[in-house]
């Protein structure tokens, strides 16, 4: 039998609506991690180092539920190995069932040419990565407060 369906689904698994977020330095993490933490709807985040286990768990999450709702707020930074930020976006976008997941690519260039690839490739937005932790937490709140609804 897969394994994949014998795994029984823990409580954030279903939780409505989690962070996604890609980034192979760490540093960079623990700042998007922290910043998240503080929004004024915290939700649970999934921390991976590279885009090709965001695919991974975008495939298993998404067995375990029945329905079509967004349940995935993205983050990826654009320089990661296996998969970059880039090409995890167009892997996501080839799946019909992950067209309305919104996702916010961070780059540490300011090269408008990636920039229009990125939005042109499906990324809802592309900026430069911010240095300040106050920077981290606006940009989320404005970016993803209009995927949040209120909880019922």
């Amino acid at each position: 039998m897969n394994q994949l369906s014998e795994k029984q689904p823990t409580e954030d698994e279903l939780y409505p609506i989690c962070y996604v977020v890609a980034d192979d330095d760490p540093e960079e993490l623990f700042l998007m991690r922290t910043a998240l933490q503080q929004q004024e709807r915290p939700l649970p985040i999934r921390e991976f180092y590279d885009g090709q286990h965001v695919i991974d768990y975008l495939h298993q999450n998404s067995a375990i539920r029945e329905d079509e709702d967004t349940h995935w707020l993205l983050v990826l930074d654009m320089q990661m190995p296996r998969l970059n930020g880039l090409e995890t976006i167009k892997a996501i976008r080839k799946n019909p069932d992950w067209d309305t997941i919104p996702i916010l690519l961070f780059t540490d260039e300011q090269d408008q040419a990636l920039i229009y690839e990125a939005i042109a490739s499906g990324a809802n937005g592309c900026v430069t990565k911010p240095v300040q932790l106050e920077d981290y937490r606006q940009l989320f709140d404005d970016f993803f407060k209009p995927y949040l609804r209120d909880p019922q």
